[in-house]
């Protein structure tokens, strides 16, 4: 195997994160980012198929300029807005396309060992997060909706679960998505993650 990923580390995520929102200032849907946008504008072309890869929601084509995704995620705008973020940052962390390369030799999914592919996927659904909730205005969001509540006297856990929903809301992800990032953000406890979410990882 001619290729190797080099993993990346959470300050690298955020900073590429960062970058690719510079780049498109423009692209936003009130504090959500367009990310269908930003597709557009790097010209990549979307997909949707019925049924793709087993245990897949979407997935890149050998040409690099071509998302396929499963038709079904349209059905919940969150998903399908998170799937696509996490195809554009397989690009991005993969597959060199600021500098317009190709799929290296030896990158394709069947060719990675399962520790590097672990870490793949592991770094494309960290920059999806980041690009989809940007760190500075996540946390401006979800800590002002919070201390309204507790304000309010609301109990701690509906407190929770309706910063988590009111903040999926602002950003256009589910609420899962929104803990899970309030969680690298350090803006809950992995514990108050569970309470919500008792399957989260």
């Amino acid at each position: 195997m001619s290729y190797r990923y080099q993993a990346k580390t959470d300050a690298e995520i955020e900073q590429t994160a960062a970058a690719i929102l510079t780049r498109f200032p423009k692209r936003r849907l009130g504090l959500a980012v367009d990310i269908e946008g930003i597709l557009e504008d790097l010209g990549l072309d979307l997909l949707p198929r019925r049924g793709v890869r087993p245990h897949a929601e979407g997935y890149l084509a050998r040409d690099p300029r071509i998302i396929v995704v499963d038709e079904k995620i349209f059905t919940y705008p969150p998903r399908a807005r998170f799937t696509l973020a996490e195809e554009v940052s397989h690009l991005i962390l993969e597959y060199e396309l600021w500098k317009g390369g190709r799929l290296p030799v030896g990158a394709d999914s069947h060719e990675l060992s399962e520790h590097q592919h672990f870490f793949v996927e592991k770094d494309a659904k960290s920059l999806a997060s980041a690009l989809l909730m940007p760190a500075a205005i996540f946390a401006e969001t979800f800590n002002a909706k919070r201390r309204e509540l507790e304000a309010a006297a609301a109990p701690q856990l509906n407190a929770l679960r309706e910063t988590l929903k009111h903040t999926g809301e602002v950003f256009q992800v589910s609420p899962k998505a929104a803990a899970v990032r309030a969680l690298k953000l350090k803006l809950l406890s992995r514990d108050a993650l569970r309470r919500v979410f008792p399957n989260a990882k």
